[in-house]
């Protein structure tokens, strides 16, 4: 028996142990998709598309040029054709300076990428846009994102033991971790003044805040590219297959059909009651509206406004209802009833919205356009169309109405992007100030309009009443070099060559210190314009922290102000200019001097403390 246990036990010891499982190598496809979104991510943080707008036109062009990389080239049509509208709609990065549409593009942009990645991998359960659209786009840009966030750590961190790139990520997590105590560290050991020196000395004064800056930007990145990867490698992987797929969609949508039409009724019959009794005591005031012709009483700014932003708001208020009665009451239950009540309500609504766009029609052509105005017409002849949609598709059943309020959007939103609306704004206003249609053009908003206006105000130089106002406008804007001014687009590039024959030297004053005392700093600012608005040149003071002296020379550089957010107009290109002698917390002015931009002015600074400083020309 014991030769037995020992015979077992030898052959139990002498037994091969089973392989453990080796990890599948990570592709080098995926890796260097991983580094190439976290240096993405890294530029997009550290340089801002707010200060060069045409960044985000090459950021999106890299990032989609990174997942054709992912999916090798290969996609369906639906996500060629989500990509493409993406493309499209970044371009407004390159024709447009106004700042929101930029936003909202990106944004769509990132939106419609999302999408298509979530088709590009096969899961999409329809062939054509329609029902299923609204629960894949949420999966594809809500859900997706975090489906499988290790992705981005497995590819950038797996690797043999010669991955020098692992080693390097590694290094740069443990500096990182070691940050925040090194700077505690520093911070405290900084009370011994040698030591605080060598450290000036060494490294600039905001060297911690640009370390902290910098390890901001890489965390983000990080973030940034995580989520992008779970998004492609989540589509690549079907991750949400089993969520909010065809069965459970079609059975939510028998679920929420649980009002019986007599409630959808009763929402809407004292509704539609009131419209028309609205109508009828209104009626006066809708022909003029339609006529232009102005009832009693009213000036064009008080009709144009009175009850716009009222309409626009009951006519959201019944988008809303149509959709609460069209999606929550039951089908089968008096369908008739129900496609007249939303009927009616649907031509309640065009009359309510035809009657605010016809009143915002007469506010332009008396005002003139706003970028508000813009997007408030925007906003109702979308709201008209798909009203005009809601009921056609009542009556006519081939109509989807998914794939239909999507191409609406599309268009419309598209339009709003590719087309330069600040340039719109502008040129119609001088057009209709040329033409007499307006009496008067606002040239402050010149200056919310930006780079886009400047052909336009280049046409009002040899107008007399606004030509002052326009070359002070053009003077102060486009004054960048070629590469920036092709970064800011096709606005940019307009804005720098309109612009450049209005441009003015900056004004050198040039001063000779003849005083009686000594001081330690001396600063100079100037105004000029009808509001006299103050600019400050700067201050100046000796390297080695030694007062001034007699004989001592120094200078001020007197440039042209920005508009900032005043909207002033410059009456003369002269500017005056007085100095501050500055000893301590004693502040001494001077009088003031004239001159002019692009000339060099020479002073002499002559006075005491206990005499009035003045300065004197002697050029």
């Amino acid at each position: 028996m014991e030769e037995l246990n020992t015979n077992l036990t030898v052959q139990q010891t002498a037994a091969p142990e089973p392989p453990i499982p080796q990890k599948p190598p990570v592709p080098v496809r995926d890796r260097v998709l991983a580094f190439g979104l976290l240096i993405l991510g890294y530029l997009v943080c550290r340089f801002q598309i707010s200060e060069h707008p045409l960044l985000g036109l090459v950021y999106g062009i890299v990032l989609y040029g990174l997942t054709l990389w992912h999916f090798q080239g290969r996609a369906g049509r639906r996500a060629w054709g989500a990509w493409a509208v993406g493309l499209l709609f970044l371009l407004a990065h390159l024709l447009t300076d106004n700042g929101p549409v930029r936003f909202f593009a990106r944004w769509f942009a990132v939106l419609l990428w999302g999408y298509g990645v979530y088709c590009a991998g096969g899961n999409s359960a329809e062939e054509r846009l329609g029902d299923m659209f609204v629960p894949e786009a949420f999966k594809a840009d809500i859900l997706m994102p975090f489906s499988k966030l290790s992705a981005f750590f497995t590819a950038a961190f797996s690797g043999g033991r010669r991955n020098w790139l692992k080693t390097a990520l590694l290094l740069l997590l443990g500096l990182g971790l070691a940050l925040i105590p090194l700077l505690i560290v520093v911070n405290l050991l900084q009370y011994d003044a040698a030591f605080s020196k060598l450290l000036d000395d060494i490294f600039s004064e905001s060297l911690p805040e640009e370390i902290c800056k910098r390890l901001l930007y890489l965390l983000l990145a990080v973030a940034m590219a995580a989520f992008l990867m779970s998004c492609l490698f989540g589509s690549r992987e079907h991750r949400m297959s089993r969520v909010l797929d065809r069965e459970s969609v079609a059975a939510f949508r028998i679920r929420r059909r649980f009002l019986p039409l007599i409630v959808g009724a009763a929402m809407l019959i004292p509704l539609l009651a009131v419209y028309g009794l609205f109508f009828f005591s209104q009626w006066p005031l809708y022909t003029s509206a339609f006529t232009g012709v102005l009832p009693k009483g009213y000036t064009y700014a008080d009709y144009a406004r009175e009850g716009f932003f009222q309409l626009c708001a009951v006519c959201a208020i019944n988008g809303m209802l149509y959709l609460f009665v069209s999606l929550f009451t039951k089908k089968d239950q008096g369908e008739g009833v129900r496609k007249a009540l939303l009927t009616v309500l649907c031509l309640c609504s065009l009359i309510l919205a035809a009657t605010a766009c016809s009143k915002m029609i007469l506010y332009i052509r008396t005002y003139g356009l706003t970028p508000n105005r813009v997007y408030a017409s925007w906003g109702m002849i979308l709201l008209v169309i798909a009203f005009l949609l809601a009921l056609v598709s009542a009556y006519w059943k081939k109509l989807n109405i998914t794939r239909a309020l999507c191409g609406l959007f599309v268009c419309m939103f598209g339009l709003l992007c590719l087309v330069d609306t600040n340039a719109l704004i502008a040129n119609y206003n001088v057009r209709a100030y040329e033409q007499g249609s307006l009496e008067s053009v606002d040239t402050g908003v010149f200056w919310d309009l930006g780079d886009s206006a400047a052909p336009a105000a280049a046409r009002l130089v040899g107008d007399t009443k606004y030509g002052q106002a326009a070359r002070n406008f053009l003077s102060r804007h486009g004054k960048r070099s070629a590469f920036n001014a092709l970064c800011h687009g096709v606005p940019g590039l307009k804005a720098r060559s309109v612009c450049e024959p209005y441009w003015h030297e900056a004004a050198v004053v040039h001063v000779r210190i003849e005083t009686e005392d000594e001081f330690s700093a001396l600063s100079c600012q100037y105004y000029y314009g009808g509001d006299r608005i103050e600019h400050d040149a700067g201050s100046c003071m000796n390297a080695d922290n030694t007062p001034f002296a007699r004989g001592q020379e120094t200078f001020f550089e007197l440039e042209q102000g920005s508009a900032g957010p005043w909207r002033y107009e410059e009456t003369e290109m002269g500017v005056s200019f007085r100095l501050c002698v500055l000893d301590g917390n004693r502040m001494r002015w001077t009088n003031s001097l004239e001159c002019v931009f692009g000339e060099e002015a020479y002073v002499t600074l002559t006075g005491s403390d206990e005499k009035d400083y003045k300065i004197v020309r002697t050029d």
